[in-house]
This record gives C-alpha cells, structure tokens and sequence, in this order.
C-alpha cells in the first residue's frame, strides 16, 4: 500500500470522517488512537522480528491488532500527521522516569510545529502517555483523568517531559532537539527488543488509555487507574488474562501464547 492508503486505511478504522485541520483535531486523532492500538512488549517476548517499515507497522498495529511500542505507535503517528500536511519532525529521547540515570536514546516522539508553537506529540510511552499535545513553554497541558503534562527546558538545553502523578511532578523523559534520522531509529529499536537487558526484552508490559481511565499489566500486576481510585486485579490463571488482553486491552494473540507469557510472567511456578 502507498503511505495515503495506509493513513486512509486508519483514519478509517478509527471511524474519523472529518478533516483534520487544528490541534483540536490532533487532539481527538490522539485519543482515539490510544483508545484503540494498545501500547506493549508481548511481540518481543514472543520474539517476533520488530520491522519498522511503514506496511509492517499497520499490518500489525492497526489491521491485526497486536499492540506495539514507541517506534511503531510514533512512526504512525508522524507518518499520518506528516500525510495530512502538518509540519512535524521525529526525535529520540531518554525514558528517566524519575530519575538521575541516563539510559540510552530508546524512545521516539514526534514534534509538531503549528501556528508559531511547537508541541510534543508521543504516542508511545506507556501508560503515562498523554493523550494531547503538549506545548513546549511554561504552560501545562490538561490531558486524560485531569493529569497536566508539560516540556520543561532544562540549564543545559535540554528538555524533559513531565506530568503531574499523586501531586508530585514525574519527569518522564529527556531529549535534545539534535537531527534525527531513520537509521538511528533502526538501532535503538534493535537494541529495545534484541538487547538482554532491555525492558521490554524482560517484561511484560501492555496499556490501553482511554478518557477515564488507564488499563496497565507490568507482569504479574494489572491495575486499573480511574481519577480518583485505582483498583488492583489480581491475575490467577491464562484464562483470565487471555480475557483482560482480548476485552480490557483490545488486543489479539492467540490463547497458546498468552499460556506461554502467563506461564513465563506471571505464574513464574508453572
């Protein structure tokens, strides 16, 4: 398929007619996406091949459902955005979450440059994903169950995103604004699902985002996070969590490799 079949093809399956003109616009493309394509490490655990070609990521993102992480959510991302005529470019940042260390580049996000204000646009981290674009300045940015994200410039210039988690700020990721370019994307994504001591090489993780609430597994631990509470479930046979990916997560593998994670994952006994 061509680059505009494809971002046809998903607007599509998104059920989204309208044109897409405003950031009010990318705002409603965000949410549905996160409503829809589940982020997740399942594929690697399974040790399928991670291609970043255009074809490979729709194919198994969108047509087939099999959830995917940070390369492939913002590959679509950008490749839509750019189709429909927006002004964006792709980067490489470091996920922190919180912290002092400097792990490597293994995370790609998008920046959108509309009406003079630039904004970062990362469809891809998790369940701390923010479901709106965050403008870069002093100004946060009110996403899903009321959580504020913002870019915050650091001294030595670089920039950092963060949210605002049970009161406190959580510095998610960091990153310059240096050039970036597609084979630097095919090395961090290589590292990402081959390397042993990568995360997603290691863990179980898949979420799914939506206005009111976050679905999020890491592992043995399922929880569900609304406004004001999160509920903690308790995840006791393949059956069950073959259910929470299927229904919860919106996602598709078969009941045999759900066995294996579960057995692998979550009941480390089996």
């Amino acid at each position: 398929m061509t680059d505009k079949e494809i971002v046809d093809n998903y607007l599509r399956t998104l059920e989204i007619n309208d044109k897409i003109e405003d950031l009010e616009d990318i705002t409603k493309l965000i949410k549905a996406h996160l409503n829809n394509f589940s982020f997740s490490s399942l594929k690697v655990l399974l040790k399928e091949e991670i291609s970043l070609e255009l074809n490979s990521i729709y194919e198994s993102l969108v047509k087939n459902r099999r959830g995917g992480y940070c390369f492939e959510h913002n590959k679509l991302m950008y490749e839509v955005l750019k189709t429909l005529g927006f002004n964006v470019k792709y980067y490489l940042a470091r996920v922190v979450n919180n912290t002092d260390n400097i792990p490597p580049q293994t995370h790609r996000f998008t920046l959108l440059d509309f009406e003079n204000e630039k904004y970062l646009i990362d469809v891809g981290i998790g369940f701390r994903t923010p479901s709106v674009p965050v403008k870069l300045g002093k100004d946060s940015s009110r996403s899903h169950l009321g959580i504020d994200y913002s870019v915050k410039h650091f001294e030595d210039g670089s920039f950092g995103m963060q949210l605002i988690e049970k009161g406190k700020a959580f510095l998610a990721t960091r990153f310059d604004l240096n050039p970036c370019y597609e084979v630097d994307f095919e090395m961090a994504n290589f590292y990402s699902y081959k390397h042993p001591q990568a995360v997603f090489v290691n863990n179980l993780v898949i979420s799914l985002i939506h206005d009111d609430v976050i679905h999020s597994l890491v592992n043995d631990k399922y929880i569900k996070i609304y406004k004001d509470r999160t509920e903690e479930v308790a995840i006791q046979s393949s059956k069950q969590l073959a259910q929470i990916i299927k229904d919860d997560l919106k996602t598709n593998f078969t009941f045999e490799e759900i066995e294996l994670l579960y057995n692998t994952y979550i009941n480390k006994s089996a």
